[in-house]
């Protein structure tokens, strides 16, 4: 995939209308990343908005995907926020692998439907380096009845 996108990850959040949002350290006894060498492996991240409202719910067949996706874009966003306080998204080589979970009841089998929405929004805002490898699975019940929870692990330069 070849980036065409022009600017740095942060122009591009805010030609979308997009902030990072300022995340604390983590409730429980666990680390929001951990790097080793050229790899940062950022823990699970929930569709939190900036506000600290949970997007939650679980998805059901043939209701629409847009909270869904909107819920996905959230955690995507988040993601994004650890990298940043990490090591800065200038320093993004290549998002290696997303792991999503979708809440969603037994008979929904779009996770990987819905999941676009953070995909898409990596691609957005770090070009061809927002690219990834991508499992998309359905979960009972995520923490804080969040829809959507998603880790990475990433290349940094």
């Amino acid at each position: 995939m070849k980036n065409t996108l022009h600017g740095s990850p942060y122009d591009r959040l805010t030609a979308q209308g997009l902030t990072l949002p300022s995340l604390g350290a983590p409730a429980f006894t666990y680390e929001a990343t951990t790097q080793h060498a050229d790899l940062l492996y950022v823990s699970g991240q929930i569709s939190r908005n900036h506000d600290g409202v949970i997007l939650s719910g679980t998805l059901e067949p043939g209701h629409a995907p847009e909270a869904g996706l909107v819920a996905a874009r959230v955690a995507a966003l988040n993601l994004l926020a650890r990298i940043d306080q990490a090591v800065g998204l200038e320093r993004v080589k290549q998002i290696l692998k997303l792991n999503i979970w979708v809440s969603s009841s037994r008979n929904f089998t779009d996770q990987p439907a819905i999941a676009e929405g953070a995909s898409q929004l990596l691609i957005d805002v770090l070009g061809a380096a927002g690219a990834h490898a991508r499992t998309a699975l359905p979960a009972q019940v995520l923490p804080k009845g969040a829809m959507i929870e998603l880790d990475a692990i990433v290349a940094v330069k």
